[in-house]
Order: structure tokens, then sequence, then C-alpha cells
């Protein structure tokens, strides 16, 4: 049976396409890998991945689209959540996943988003999540994810850092593996490979 890792916060603009397509792209060297897109609308994710980029590792499919039978064969599944979800909404989601991963910025206003995604996680008891840290800069990301582990939440040691490649990369809809002459998308790159080795760890 696959593995079910969603990707998800109630807060939106906090890079969750972004670790959902590359989290994808660096399963998929591991095992055959889904990444279903639950936005209805804009499809970010597989809009992404339908461009003609010859080294892509993953299959794609809209939400709407998936069936239990059409997951047959498939060792990861990823799911990108359609964002601003409702606090049910993720316990929900975590409850039916193997793991559910919270992307968040180190600024103020997403860790407010990320206080108010984890009340409701935490009320119903669900353990079955981490905080990953993502565009991190400074210290800002080492600060928060130190004071989220003094606070016992589950959070990555992995940082994901800033780097204006990831805009690009998502524009001219390209995994960040493929800027080879860009030192800082291939840092960033390095970094998704690192927080898939995390996700291994917490669903093997």
């Amino acid at each position: 049976m696959a593995k079910v890792i969603s990707i998800g916060n109630m807060k939106g603009g906090v890079g969750k396409t972004t670790s959902a397509v590359h989290l994808a792209q660096q399963l998929g060297r591991k095992g055959k890998t889904l990444l279903l897109d639950a936005d209805e609308e804009l499809q970010c994710a597989v809009y992404w991945r339908d461009s003609d980029y010859a080294g892509w590792t993953f299959d794609a499919l809209p939400f709407r689209e998936f069936t239990p039978e059409r997951a047959e064969g498939y060792e990861y599944v990823i799911i990108d959540t359609k964002g601003n979800e409702e606090g049910q909404d993720l316990v929900s989601l975590a409850q039916s996943s193997d793991l559910l991963v919270i992307p968040t910025k180190p600024d103020g206003l997403s860790a407010t988003g990320l206080i108010r995604t984890l009340t409701p996680l935490v009320d119903a008891g669900v353990t079955n999540y981490q905080v990953l840290i993502v565009a991190n800069v400074g210290g800002r990301g080492e600060e928060l994810r130190d004071a989220l582990a003094e606070q016992e939440v589950p959070v990555m040691t992995t940082l994901v850092r800033q780097s204006t490649a990831v805009g690009d990369a998502a524009e001219r809809r390209l995994p960040l593996e493929a800027y080879t002459t860009n030192r800082y998308a291939k840092l960033v790159n390095l970094d998704y490979g690192s927080v898939a080795r995390e996700v291994l760890g917490h669903v093997r």
C-alpha cells in the first residue's frame, strides 16, 4: 500500500506547492510517486508538472480524478492540499495520511497562521505531523525551529533556505534540479533532498 504524505497549512503563501512538487520529485527517485493536486481552481502543481521537462520523476493528477484504483503500483502519494483549509479538514487529512507536512515561513504572519493550524491538530490528539520551515533567511528559521522544539511541536531538522530561484523555477515550470549552473537553486534542491530523507524516516 502506498505511503500517503499530505502537505497542508491553514495559511496560504507558505511554500506548500513548491514543497509538494520538490518532495514528489525527490521521492520519485526512491519509488513510483504520484502527486495529487487538490486545488480545484488553480491546479498549480499539475500545471507545473505538465511542462515538457524530460526529467520529472513523478506523475500528477487533479485530486478530483483520483480513485483508489489509480494508486495501485505507487509507493508514495503526495497530496498538495487546496490551501486555506479549515482546522477539521487538516485533522481529517492527517488521520487519513501517513504523515502531514506543514510548511511555514519564519515570519510573524506565518507563525501566527502556524499556531492556528496546529491548535485543532493538538486538540484532536493528532501526532503524525511535522512542521517544515521554508524560505529561511538569517537565523530566523533556527530560532523558530528551536522554539517549536522547546514546546514539543514536531518540527523537521532541515531548513529550506530562501532563494529567488524558487519563484523562477515555478514560473518556468521546472524543478530546481534543472538549474545546473545556479548555485542557489542547487542548494535549495539539496535542502529538499534532506526533507525527503526526513519524511522517509517518518513513514517507513
